[in-house]
């Protein structure tokens, strides 16, 4: 387990282009462009500078296998955690869990009284997961399409 550093573009990169790909993934009306990818590599660097964000990092060699990102709220006292991802072909192999514990220690040395996590309804492992690590359900996300039929999107 490594923790990013800022001068660890190629790291960086990756981590950009699986958030804006897994935002594309799950959300239909979101698409994954060079501008998305250009701004949520500036988004990291920009965290990892002049914020207290941190990443922390599972490798295999060179090869980035998993990762979580997460901020601390100074005012708040809650860390948040902006993402977990974990490649497919290492799911199931206890990385995700580790990683997260991780980010709980960081959290706590940094003061924290809470951690949250955001998790796609969809994704019942995780919310599993989380559950058994003690995580509560604070909130309910609700969301409702405003598009009338296929022709809206085109206006």
């Amino acid at each position: 387990m490594n923790r990013l550093t800022i001068k660890q573009t190629q790291y960086i990169n990756r981590i950009a282009e699986v958030h804006e790909a897994e935002l594309e993934r799950q959300n239909t009306t979101y698409k994954k462009t060079k501008l998305s990818v250009a701004l949520r590599i500036e988004m990291i660097e920009h965290g990892l500078r002049y914020s207290d964000d941190t990443i922390l990092m599972q490798t295999e060699g060179e090869r980035l296998i998993g990762f979580i990102w997460a901020r601390y709220d100074k005012t708040l006292k809650t860390a948040l955690i902006e993402m977990l991802y974990v490649e497919t072909t290492h799911r199931n192999q206890g990385v995700a869990t580790k990683l997260k514990k991780e980010i709980e220690a960081w959290a706590r040395d940094k003061g924290a009284y809470t951690i949250e996590s955001t998790v796609a309804y969809s994704n019942k492992k995780m919310q599993k997961m989380n559950f058994n690590m003690g995580y509560d359900m604070n909130k309910v996300v609700m969301v409702k399409n405003l598009l009338v039929n296929n022709e809206d999107k085109h206006k």
